[in-house]
Parts: structure tokens; sequence; C-alpha cells
């Protein structure tokens, strides 16, 4: 099987609910005590189980065994697949057989009437036993809701691949309230079992001897609730009101533009679709591919895995290097990832400091150092380096140490996953200090196919940015008196399809949907301050997979929709934002139109806009997405200490909503914008699902 980018990081991260949390690698205990399973009817005095029914003695006559519950999508919910087992059980009469056949996605867990019921804290310790018919990974973990009439989901403490063979062996699991969940928002934790990690694989599971006892924790002291953290929410520059109309004054500067938001990240020296290097090390980027990237005037860009290559990590420095210089890229503008795609492997931190030490001999200016790819993302069928987040935290601290000895200036940055408070809250707190930047790769995993278009390139993007908020708060709460920033190194709409299919395989991820939702990020970005710098995901695309199009060798000579967003983006952002004074039309979520978000959740502008200035100050530059589907939205500028003499500007849309990314001819989705100028304003509409680009002389 071809391996996509995405692979390694959304389509095999392990989830649950409409939260989407992601997951972390086994944490197995060998050797520990083992604990017999009972019923709440015969549990001893000494050690009580908290499950119902973990045992499996309880009688059933079809379907899954008392106390345990058929989850997922209705159609997976065959109870044929989720039976008692009386045929080897590893103690007393009976276990439990949990049958995933090829292409499902049915799974069981804990039934939601018999819950875990979290205390503050507490430390809940799970074992149980478990064998399979086909020996590899199968999944364990804790589903979590903060109410169950109705659920509403909560942040979990994770899921797990187990390696499980064909003989009963033990697993044992610990998480601490306070640390992994807070009691009084996971209200309640279902223990969860996926026969497999791989959908396409048919594989029995068996389980027995499931125990849960509570016991004080032993740990001191807490990590920050994040819902007790101050931050000022995202600000929209426009209040709600009928009409777009505002004023801007081109001497009220708010601050520097965040030019380093418009960047593409490449997948690595020698990608997967062989450019810009093949694997022999040959340059493989035909001219006008190149031209087409030099033409983004990309403000930055991000490699990874640079030192999993054939030809060497020096050689591969020696690559990205050449590349920069080629596409016009600054190299102190360039964030290097070292380490193997998927984590599978992590490098010594002695070698992280001689390829940082071979790069700064060489008199190369790359001073971005990022540890690790996602070490959070168990890859199918191979052993992840890091089983915890404490695996990742002490293997980043020493590379940070080794790679600040030889690098002082150089900035390192600690991979976290948002989603995850293991992953996220606790790596912050363990490493803080050892960090310059945080990399939070801020996807909007969303069903692109089941919201409003409305809701998925506004409201989608108003609530990551709120979580990129949250967090930067976090990181200034365990970095007090430190600057620690963000650099978002891989970003974008990345919605699985209809009928399954992955991110790479959804043209709405970069259609007309994927690039509106790109500019309203962008905009924020480049206007709020948000973050250091990002770069989306990414350059290079088959033209077999075009969800996260950009360019693609198949086709030289043609140009993806989001191609043409960065391209006039990055002309359109100036030295510094202004301000504005206005109103927009807002849109508020109402029921029914995004079944991720709760109505009235999330207000914003259905048009943001970002005005900037050059560093001249003789031009100033226009950007305005319009979120409507279906609506023109006139917009008035006025325009105070400048002298407007003309304006020109460019329109970006396509009408399909399944079109594909892939442009036929640039005419199909770029025209020109009539503008009215006059009396120091600048007037024009704004056509539905598009982005306009306008520079005022």
């Amino acid at each position: 099987m071809k391996v996509l980018r995405r692979i390694a990081s959304a389509a095999l991260v392990l989830m649950t609910g409409a939260a989407g949390i992601l997951c972390g690698a086994a944490s197995t205990k060998e050797g520990a005590s083992p604990q017999s399973s009972t019923s709440p009817a015969t549990a001893s005095a000494e050690v009580e189980n908290l499950l119902y029914n973990g045992d499996f003695e309880l009688p059933c006559t079809e379907g899954p065994p008392p106390g345990w519950s058929m989850w997922g999508a209705s159609q997976f919910k065959i109870p044929a697949n989720f039976t008692r087992d009386t045929s080897g059980p590893h103690g007393g009469k009976a276990c439990f057989r949990i049958h995933h056949p090829a292409g499902s996605e049915g799974y069981i867990v804990s039934s939601p009437e018999h819950a875990i019921r979290p205390r503050r804290d507490m430390m809940y310790a799970v074992t149980f036993r478990a064998r399979t018919d086909r020996p590899g990974q199968s999944v364990f973990g804790f589903t979590a809701y903060e109410s169950i009439k109705p659920f509403l989901d909560a942040p979990s403490p994770g899921f797990h691949a187990i390696d499980v063979g064909k003989e009963w062996k033990q697993y044992a699991f610990d998480i601490h309230e306070g640390w992994d969940i807070f009691a009084d928002q996971s209200k309640y934790l279902l223990l969860t079992f996926k026969a497999t990690k791989d959908q396409k694989e048919a594989k029995t599971l068996w389980i027995d001897d499931v125990v849960v006892t509570e016991r004080k924790s032993a740990r001191e002291g807490r990590l920050v609730d994040e819902r007790t953290l101050k931050y000022a929410p995202l600000e929209h520059r426009l209040r709600s009101g009928q009409n777009l109309e505002f004023t801007v004054d081109a001497g009220q500067r708010l601050r520097a533009a965040t030019k380093d938001a418009g960047g593409v990240s490449f997948h690595r020296v020698a990608g997967w679709t062989g450019q810009p290097y093949d694997k022999q090390g040959q340059y493989a980027l035909k001219d006008e591919m190149e031209q087409a990237i030099r033409e983004m005037h990309l403000p930055m860009t991000r490699f990874y895995a640079v030192g999993d290559e054939p030809f060497g990590l020096e050689a591969a420095i020696d690559k990205v290097a050449e590349v920069c210089r080629r596409v016009n890229v600054p190299q102190d503008h360039v964030v290097l990832e070292f380490e193997t795609q998927g984590a599978t492997r992590k490098l010594p931190p002695e070698t992280w400091a001689k390829g940082v030490q071979y790069s700064l001999g060489k008199g190369y200016k790359f001073r971005h150092w990022e540890v690790t790819n996602e070490p959070f993302v168990v890859q199918a069928g191979a052993a992840p380096a890091f089983a915890t987040s404490d695996d990742y935290v002490r293997h980043f601290k020493a590379v940070s140490e080794a790679v600040h000895k030889v690098h002082p200036a150089g900035q390192v940055g600690i991979a976290v996953n948002p989603a995850s408070p293991t992953w996220c809250n606790y790596a912050l707190k363990q490493a803080a200090g050892s960090y310059d930047f945080v990399v939070g790769h801020y996807y909007a995993v969303s069903d692109v196919h089941r919201r409003k278009f409305e809701a998925a390139v506004l409201t989608e993007n108003f609530k990551v940015i709120d979580r990129i908020l949250r967090a930067s708060a976090l990181i200034r709460e365990y970095n007090p008196g430190r600057e620690v920033y963000q650099y978002d190194t891989e970003w974008g709409m990345h919605s699985g399809g209809p009928k399954g299919e992955r991110a790479d395989y959804v043209d709405r991820n970069a259609n007309i949907f994927g690039t509106i939702h790109r500019a309203v990020r962008l905009i924020h970005y480049a206007r709020e301050d948000i973050l250091r710098g990002a770069s989306s995901w990414q350059m290079f695309s088959r033209l077999n997979g075009q969800g996260f199009g950009v360019l693609s060798q198949d086709a030289p000579e043609k140009r993806f929709l989001i191609y043409w967003l960065y391209y006039y983006f990055n002309r359109h952002v100036g030295e510094q934002v202004l301000d504005m004074d206005g109103t927009a039309p807002y849109y508020v979520p109402a029921q029914g139109d995004d079944p991720l978000t709760k109505p009235n959740e999330f207000p914003g502008p259905l048009t943001p806009a970002l005005v900037t200035m050059s560093k001249d100050g003789g031009s100033l530059y226009l950007v305005v997405a319009n979120g409507s589907w279906e609506r023109s939205i006139p917009c008035r500028m006025k325009v105070r200490s400048f002298n407007v003499t003309c304006a020109a500007g460019t329109v970006l849309s396509h009408p399909d909503p399944d079109g594909k990314p892939l442009l036929e001819r640039k005419e199909d989705a770029v025209a020109d914008l009539p503008i009215r100028t006059g009396d120091q304003q600048v007037q024009f509409t704004i056509p539905p699902h598009s982005v306009v680009f306008v520079t005022v002389e």
C-alpha cells in the first residue's frame, strides 16, 4: 500500500466520538500483579472491581454480555460479532469474543449505565487478559463523556495500541485524576476495546478478567486545568451589522503582520511523490514546478524526517539548503525535523547535535529544530518509538540540551497533541524550560460532508483558533518569564469522506471548501499574532489523491485551487496590520447547521478581513473571504491618512462544491474583481464562497 503523509498522521490516529481524541502508544506493564475479575455480586472485600461483569460470568443468550455495549455507527452494531464465549476463557466459565469483519468499524465499550465515575485525586488501575486469532495490534482505551443523557464528549485519557498474540496475556494501565483527566469534566469513563487497529483486516479478540480498581494517587500536584486559563478570545475586529462597512486609518497600526503564516510544508527531502529529490538523491523538480514554487513567495516552510533519508543526514541538510536557494525561502525561516517518518525510531541526542553542528559549519542559517513529527501517532504494524508521553519528554529534553550546547541561539520545538491532556498539557508541564516553540498541527478535523459550508469554513476555524489561544495560555502558565511561541508546521482541512475515504482522497479538503477554509485561517493568522508562523500541508500530491493538493508533478502545467490562494495571499500581506472600525454580517450557527458545534457557539463575521500596509507605506492590501455559499456581499472601505488614487483586485472562487481541486485552467477560478474608488473609499462586491485580494495605491 502506498503510504501517504497523512497515513502517518491523522488517518491512522485512533479516535473516539466527535471529539476526535488522538491517541498515544501502548503502555503495557509486564509483570503486573494479576487480579481476578469478579462481578459486583461476588466482589471481594479486599479488592473491589469497579467494573460490572468484568469476568463475563453473568449469562446471556445473544449479543454483548451484561454490562457491555456495542458502539460506533449503527450499521456495525451486529450482535453476532460481540458475544459471550465459553469455549476457552482465561478464568471461570466464559470470556468475551469481539469479532471485527474486514472493512467494518464496530467496537465495544463498558455500558454507560455502569460507567466508571472518577473522583478527585484518585488513581484507576485497569488490568485485563487478551488473546487473538491473528497476532498483531488491537486497541484498548477510554471513551469519556461529560454527560450521557444526552451524550456529551469529554477529554479522554487516551487510546493504546496493544500487541496481542494467540495465548492469553495480561495488560495493565493506570490513569490519574488531575493528570490524565479531571473528574468534574470526564465524569463517565467507558472502557473501550477494538479487535484491530487496521479496519481493513478481519480479526477476533477475546478479553477476560477485566478489573478496574481505585486508590489514592501517589502523584504530587496536578496539571493546570485548562478551563481555568485566562486569555483574550479571538478578536474579530468587526462588529455585527447588516453590511460590510469599515474604516481604516493608515496612521493607526496594530502590529507587524505575521507574514510567516503563508508557508506550505514540503513532505521530506525525498518525498513520497519523488520530489524535490528522488531516493537516489537526484534533484527531481522540473523547471516549471520549481518556478511555480518560487512564484508562491513562500515566507517559510518545513521539512521533516531529514535524518531518515537513504543518503544520510548531512547530505539531506545540504539538499534542503539547495531547495531553499532554488525557490527563495530564507533558511532562518525553515523548520527542520530529523527523526524517522511515523515516529518508529528515535535518533540519539548526539546525532541531533552532529546534524545541527554540521549545518552551522556549512554556514547555513537554519535555526528551528522540531523534535519528532507527531510522536503520539502509532503507525499500523509498527512499534512506536515512544510508548508514553513520558518517553517522549525524556527524549525531547535530552535532544534539546544537546542541540542548545552546539547551537545556543537555536530554537528547539516540542510536538504536542492539543486534543490530548497527556500529550499536550502533561508534556508541556514536564518539559517546561526545555522548549523554545511548540508545534500543535492544528488540522480542522471535521465531517465536511455533513456540515453547512459556513460551519466548515468559519465556525471550525474560530473553534480551532480558540484552541490555539488556549494552548498559548497554557504555555505561558508553564513557562513564566520566557518567550515561548507556537509554529503550526502542518494544518489544513482534514475531513474523511462519506464512505470512509481518507482525507487525502476527499476533494472537499482542497477544493472551494478547503480553499475558503484556509483563506479564513490565513487572514486570522496574519492579523492577530496568534502564532509565529504556519506552513500548511502539503506541497506535492498525486492526481489520485488531491485532498491536500497544491502542486503535482503529474501535471506540472496545472495548478490546484490552494496554489492560487497562496500565490495571491503572500502578495497581499504587507508589513503592518491596520485596525478596522466598522461592521460585517455575522454567521451564528443554528440548529442543524453543524453536528459538531452547538447552536450559537463560536459566532463571527461572515466576511473576515485583513488590511495591511506595505513597508514603504505606498500601498494598502486588503484580503476578504466570503464564508457564505449563496450570498454576495457588498464591501465599502473608507480610508484615512492615505491618499487613494486607484485600486485593483482579484477574486478566487469556484462554483462546484464537489469539484476537483486541480484546475484545468487558471481562469476556471481566478478573475479580475471590479472595483470603484472615489472620495477616499474603495467599493466592490464579494461573490459567494470566494476570497478577494485588493491592492490600493
